[in-house]
């Protein structure tokens, strides 16, 4: 799993890549024929559909452009494929040993949640935007400005988030757990102090669960995650250099 980006790619992003080609009055014309080549000024031009300027009709462009275009497509590919299987492999060792991780960060209408909180409900995981009591993480309350996120999201979907690191999550549930016992010694209704003492009581038992079961969890934690922050890195590392081979698309410079 642990593969770097071509060095061929990457090499032609830094020694072809941001040469750039002679102005020419006909750059970006139409053209008649694909396939086509032309000499404009001192730089070779194909007749293409130019990948980021009129995208739907033939013009001269750059040759230059085509091919570092050609080699940002493979970078970019090869990139968010590696890191997609290593999300994949990340959630298929994980997902089987983490129940009660889950188990403890179920989302719960009395917990009072803190910025940061990462609870699981329905079939992922997400992360609270701002304090809440009883907003659950529905379509009515995610969102940047609303109460949740996705938390931590895979590269292929938006919408699935990933397992925390237990560490956490028991860091977490210690002073959720205080907030709770907190919170009935202060009530003056029994009903209410009742159940403030059962959940407190429930997460106690779920966090030592947790603690039980922490070291195959945080064992998939510590083996995969540094890799994928690295190819997190080579993925922004790479679509860095689209803006750059746009700016050298265009048929004005």
């Amino acid at each position: 799993m642990k593969r770097k980006i071509s060095a061929a790619i990457m090499a032609s992003f830094l020694i072809l890549g941001f040469a750039t080609p002679a102005t020419a009055a006909t750059s970006g014309a139409a053209c008649p024929t694909a396939g086509a080549t032309a000499k404009i000024g001192n730089s070779n031009y194909i007749c293409a559909k130019n990948p980021f300027f009129n995208t739907t009709k033939l013009t001269w462009v750059w040759d230059g452009c085509i091919e570092l275009n050609t080699d940002y497509q493979a970078g970019i590919r090869e990139a968010q494929t590696l890191l997609r299987a290593s999300e994949t492999n990340r959630f298929q060792q994980i997902e089987p040993v983490g129940t009660a991780l889950k188990d403890l960060i179920k989302w719960n209408a009395l917990i009072t949640y803190a910025r940061g909180n990462i609870v699981h409900y329905g079939s992922t995981y997400y992360s609270a935007t701002k304090a809440s009591t009883n907003k659950a993480p529905t379509a009515s309350n995610i969102g940047r400005t609303k109460f949740w996120v996705v938390s931590n999201p895979t590269s292929a979907s938006a919408k699935i988030g990933q397992m925390p690191s237990p560490t956490v999550v028991l860091a977490t549930a210690t002073r959720q757990i205080s907030a709770l016992t907190a919170a009935s010694v202060r009530s003056t209704v029994p009903a209410t102090k009742l159940k403030l003492n059962n959940l407190a009581a429930e997460l106690t038992t779920k966090r030592a669960a947790l603690e039980a079961n922490q070291a195959p969890i945080q064992s998939v934690v510590d083996s995969l995650d540094p890799l994928l922050t690295e190819l997190k890195s080579a993925v922004a590392l790479v679509s860095i250099t689209r803006g750059l081979i746009k700016d050298k698309c265009n048929p004005k410079y």
